[in-house]
Order: structure tokens, then sequence, then C-alpha cells
């Protein structure tokens, strides 16, 4: 008799998850019976509704959706338990109570986009490039009632290339996740795993990825200052989309300075420059070469390029966009300093 599969998940990093559940239904002998998923929000100038990205995706494939408000209203807890779930399949949602997740006979797994212990918590991907990892990962794991401590079935290792930001690296992992979600669900079925418990020492590794805030893309003098050039580089990669904001006073030889809010989106080529002690400096420069139209940010021997930037309302430009379109009469161009003001 074929086992039920059931679906927990909402944003567009879990779309592959789903997609490999559905397409491996014959092949592993299992029904995709439904997927849950957060109920759709009222949003932008028109107030009107918007689906979840998993939502859409499964209306697309005939599945039934579940959208409740309350995880663990009764009524919903006993539209699950009518189903008769053998295993649900968990991936980028919200926590879920003990009475759901103990409904099913072989229990609740999750993907996580780590290598776990290393980073629980909600934003995994973004705090693997901030702490300039050299790999990380995806882990399947069964869900217990603490976050992210479940006992692991499979983990599969990636390796970060030194200029990828955090939508790289997402796409990458999401990429990854159809095999390794094929694969658990494989063994979990046919009982042909050993679980690996998760222990909470330093041995282990355990850090933590908590949830990103917007003001915590907010980068302010004393950020500037206090970080290194390659902690400023792999911040400004991590929290990108959306970037880096800050504010620039451009500055030249015959006009007042003039202040942008500027949102930092992609960096590259970070390296060590010549050496030149007698000028070398705990400040942050910024120079715009003209003959290449490139934007460089300097810190004592190291620098890297700005190749993607943001103005306040304005669209996203390159950064040879950003010098032909906002900085009139070049030649005047004196220097581009980090503002002391306020960042909005």
């Amino acid at each position: 008799m074929k086992k039920n599969i059931l679906f927990c998940g909402t944003p567009r990093f879990a779309i592959t998850s789903l997609n490999s559940i559905f397409d491996h239904q014959k092949l592993l002998r299992y029904n995709l019976v439904g997927v849950i998923t957060i109920p759709d929000k009222i949003s932008g100038r028109g107030q009107k509704k918007q689906m979840s990205a998993i939502k859409k995706e499964a209306q697309s494939k005939g599945i039934k959706v579940f959208e409740p408000i309350d995880l663990s209203n009764n009524i919903f807890i006993n539209q699950i338990k009518k189903i008769k779930i053998d295993l649900m399949v968990v991936v980028a949602f919200k926590k879920l109570p003990k009475i759901l997740f103990e409904i099913p006979t072989l229990g609740t797994i999750n993907l996580h986009a780590s290598l776990l212990p290393k980073y629980r918590g909600a934003a995994p991907i973004n705090w693997a490039i901030i702490n300039g990892e050299k790999e990380t990962g995806l882990t399947t794991f069964f869900i217990n009632e603490k976050i992210d401590t479940g006992d692991i079935i499979l983990q599969s290792k990636i390796m970060i290339k030194k200029d990828w930001h955090a939508d790289d690296l997402h796409a990458i992992l999401m990429k990854h996740s159809y095999e390794i979600i094929k694969d658990t669900i494989q063994k979990v079925l046919e009982n042909q795993y050993t679980r690996q418990p998760q222990k909470n020492n330093l041995s282990q590794n355990v850090q933590y990825a908590p949830k990103i805030y917007k003001d915590d893309l907010i980068v302010n003098n004393t950020f500037w200052a206090k970080n290194s050039l390659l902690e400023i580089y792999n911040f400004i990669r991590g929290m990108s989309p959306p970037g880096v904001r800050t504010k620039w006073d451009i500055i030249s030889k015959k006009s007042d300075p003039i202040e942008k809010n500027i949102k930092i989106i992609r960096v590259s080529q970070f390296k060590q420059e010549a050496s030149n002690d007698s000028k070398s400096n705990n400040n942050i420069e910024i120079s715009i070469d003209t003959s290449d139209n490139t934007i460089k940010i300097k810190k004592l021997d190291k620098s890297f390029l700005v190749d993607k930037i943001k103005t306040e309302n304005g669209k996203e430009l390159t950064g040879q966009e950003f010098i032909n379109g906002f900085l009139k009469n070049k030649k005047e161009l004196k220097t581009i300093e980090i503002s002391k003001d306020k960042v909005y």
C-alpha cells in the first residue's frame, strides 16, 4: 500500500523540494496528498491578495492546499488526521506544534539550509556568507520540539565561492535540494537510515543564524570604522539581496557636498593592494576610476569593487551607470566619503 506524504512550505526556496516530492511519487510509490502553507496576505498599493510561492506551485499541479491560520486549531488537526499521513516534509515554514508534527506515522522531517548544528535559525544562508564560511550545505532531520535540533538523516556539502552573494548561494542550495529530498524520503520509507543525534556543545560547532531585520541592513560610520575590509565585504555579500544601506557624501572642488542614500547591492574582486605604508590608514577610501568606470572601496591594503548600487527611490545601477548618471563634472570630483549623518 502506498504511503501518504504531506508537504509544508511557503517561499520560493521550498518550490524545488515540492517539485521533487511531486516528481518522485511513482518511482518511490507514495502519494503527495496535500500542501500546508500560510494564508494569502493583503499587500501592495492595490491591497490585493498575494498567494505564497508554494500555494501557486501546488495549485498549478492540482495539489490540495491547506491554509490554516492556527496550526493547533482542532478542526484543522482533525482534517489532517483524517488524511492518514505517513510522512510530513517541511521546508522553509514556521515552527510546527507537537500536536501536528506527531501525526505522521513515520515522523516529520525538515530540510535546513546549513550543515547542522551550524547555523540553526531563520537565516542560515545569509550568516554563512557574512561569517566568511568556505562551505555550507543542506541537512535533513526529524523535527522535535526545539528548532533545528532533531536527529540528522542526511547532509550535502556545498563549497562557497569567494564572490558569491546570498542570492547565489540560495539558488545553488535550492537546486541541490531536489536530490537530498528525494534521497531522504526514499531512506525513510524503506527504513534504510541511521539517526544521527545533534549535540549542543562547542565540539560540534553549534552556531545560530537569527532572523535579519530591515535595521540590520543599515551600516553607519561605526560599522565602517570597526570592521576589517574583509568583514565589510562579507557582510555586504551576505545581505544581498536586498543590500546594505549607507550614506555617501559626494564632494567636488567647486560645490558643496551632495548627500546620497545608497544601497550597495553587489561587490566583487576583494584583493590585496600593493603596499604603501606611507599612506596607509584605517579610514575607508572610496575612489572613482573614470578610465574604466569602476567604484573601488579601500581600507589599509585591501580593496573591492562595487558592481551594483541603488540610490534612494531609484533603480538598480551598475557602477558605470552610477558614475555616468549621478556624478556630474567627473573631472571636478574630489572624493566620496561615508557620511556621518544618520542613514534612513
